[in-house]
């Protein structure tokens, strides 16, 4: 039997046969709805009405327009290293959904502070109060009560369309018009092909001509003993049986990551930010049948004290790579840490 958010992926997907067709067709007034106050809201904010607080340092956000599977956390991630390279202190502010996200970041940037709250200038100041002049804001498109310097939105290639439905309907939190407010389109692909990522520039480009379109490709670089111990190449997954392990709101991607590398995959998803406990443990353990087990690092960080290690898990690492437009982001970067400082 299909658990509910299987379904639900599915339903959004366009599937789901005629309960899916029926279940979309009786959501059309919530999506209504919802885009009714998403519009109300952001027009509040546009015409002055509702105001954003500043904070003393510049604000970069991070966030996207679609319900997961865009990459926000490595890219956050690859941000505030980027930042660091260039000298400056910065912080991760984020609301926190799941622990997973807070852990994922440090294990990521060991010396970058992560502060969370569900009001993220209340964050963001924490962030300045402990010395930090940068705040890099995770998933933070919609949230707009903390005014920023840079807007960053993120696209995922896989998942585009230009006329997408909305949640609960589907699985858009704002539709492509939303675009409009970003300072930097980033489009990211884990699974699609450099082919379709121009394909996907092109339309985006045509709806946004004067905004900077990025392509980043978020692929995986190596496995990673859960436990510690040598690195492998994707090319040692050819030809094995293994147990792929994900809690992503999106998890295709990843369980093609590990077919297209030539291995025979048994997929054990769960929900978005899944509690994992010691009996999920002990499920994986017995699943796995003593095949090799892959999970994406985000899971990684609260699987790695409830496996043992004689489990064998490997981490999938995946790397960030700017594949275009990687002067027009290191310049608006700048431009958004030179502004304040000026």
């Amino acid at each position: 039997m299909r658990r509910p958010d299987e379904f639900a992926r599915e339903v959004w997907a366009g599937g789901g046969g005629a309960a899916g067709t029926a279940l979309r067709a009786a959501l059309a007034p919530a999506e209504a709805a919802y885009r009714a106050v998403i519009g109300a809201r952001n027009g509040a904010y546009d015409r002055g009405w509702l105001r954003a607080e500043r904070v003393d340092v510049p604000v970069i956000s991070i966030g996207n327009i679609s319900v997961g599977g865009a990459g926000k956390t490595p890219f956050a991630a690859w941000i505030a290293w980027r930042l660091r390279e260039w000298g400056r202190r910065p912080a991760i502010a984020l609301r926190g959904y799941g622990e997973d996200e807070i852990l994922l970041h440090r294990e990521l940037n060991p010396d970058v502070p992560v502060f969370r709250g569900k009001r993220r200038v209340a964050a963001a100041r924490e962030a300045v109060a402990a010395g930090c002049d940068a705040v890099v804001l995770d998933d933070a498109f919609q949230h707009r009560a903390l005014a920023r310097d840079l807007d960053i939105v993120l696209v995922p290639v896989e998942g585009w369309e230009p006329r997408p439905r909305l949640v609960p309907r589907g699985p858009w939190r704002e539709g492509p018009r939303a675009l409009g407010r970003a300072d930097v389109i980033v489009l990211t692909r884990k699974s699609a092909d450099a082919a379709r990522a121009a394909e996907v520039e092109r339309e985006v480009a045509r709806m946004h001509p004067q905004k900077a379109v990025i392509q980043c490709a978020l692929l995986p670089s190596r496995l990673v003993p859960l436990h510690g111990g040598d690195a492998l190449e994707i090319g040692a997954l050819a030809g094995r049986k293994v147990l792929g392990v994900a809690a992503l709101a999106v998890p295709e991607p990843f369980i093609e990551h590990l077919v297209e590398a030539g291995a025979e995959v048994d997929a054990s998803t769960y929900p978005d930010h899944h509690p994992f406990d010691r009996n999920d443990a002990a499920d994986l353990v017995e699943w796995a049948g003593g095949r090799m087990m892959v999970m994406t690092h985000k899971d990684a960080v609260k699987l790695r004290a409830l496996l043992p290690a004689s489990a064998g898990a490997y981490v999938l690492e995946q790397a960030v790579a700017i594949e275009s437009g990687a002067d027009a982001l290191d310049a608006a970067l700048r431009r958004a840490l030179e502004e304040r400082a000026g």
